[in-house]
């Protein structure tokens, strides 16, 4: 699979221009949740890839990315001359983050060991999130891509010079911004060019129905326990009745 950051570094060596990307990871209440990724392309970038009469379509193709399940919106032209993208894409639960986060960057991306944990507790849910943004040894993908491999090879161009071209202008231009959006709290992580940020971040939730459980098995357990004192209080009346009746009985006869 291309990965989007590699499709982005095609566009960028196409001119001087910059992309700002946004990736926000929402969380929902069961651990659950949705990725989202946002891409601003300048002005001089939708010009320089519309070049020739191509369209940005023809030039970032989304079509793997569809293919796995991404929800990919049609890009947005502004009336600054600027485009947006939108893509998305669900997660089942807190152990499914890990993989959605590797089929948009790829394992040796920008965004990497990101995982999700989720502990129930009595009262209180416990979320945990952590992973690594990091923008000082981007690496475009192009070398480790063999769809894309293959078609430059055909072409005859020069690999090893493209991807050089390409990462010169990932770092110049990239830019990243990651928002986490867990049950009760959200913290946003922006990396400057060159620089590694760890990305930590929790929260907890509390759940009333839960307390409402605990509550009711609390009072069920007392109740038990006062009808078994009060059962073992009964039983010892009864036997120092029978103790009495026994004794009274030997002194009539």
């Amino acid at each position: 699979m291309r990965r989007l950051l590699v499709v982005l570094a095609c566009c960028l060596a196409l001119g001087g221009c910059k992309v700002d990307t946004t990736v926000s990871i929402d969380v929902r209440e069961d651990g659950s949740g949705t990725v989202t990724v946002r891409v601003a392309l300048d002005a001089d970038a939708v010009i320089e890839a519309e070049a020739g009469g191509a369209t940005l379509e023809d030039r970032v193709r989304l079509g793997d990315l569809e293919a796995a399940g991404w929800d990919v919106s049609a890009w947005r032209r502004r009336d600054d001359g600027s485009a947006r993208l939108r893509i998305s894409k669900e997660f089942a639960g807190a152990s499914d983050l890990a993989g959605v986060i590797t089929e948009l960057t790829g394992q040796h991306g920008p965004l990497r060991n990101v995982s999700l944990t989720r502990d129930e507790g009595l009262v209180f849910d416990e979320y945990r999130l952590k992973g690594v943004a990091d923008l000082s040894a981007l690496a475009t993908g192009v070398i480790t891509d063999p769809e894309l491999v293959a078609a430059l090879t055909a072409e005859q161009v020069d690999l090893t010079a493209l991807d050089q071209r390409l990462l010169d202008q990932v770092r110049e231009s990239f830019r990243l911004r990651v928002e986490v959006g867990l049950p009760g709290a959200r913290r946003t992580f922006t990396p400057k060019p060159g620089e590694k940020v760890e990305i930590a971040t929790s929260s907890s939730r509390f759940d009333p129905s839960r307390q409402l459980l605990v509550i009711g098995a609390l009072l069920f357990a007392g109740l038990a326990l006062v009808v078994y004192l009060r059962g073992r209080e009964l039983g010892r009346r009864q036997s120092r009745r029978r103790r009495g009746s026994g004794r009274f009985e030997q002194k009539t006869e």
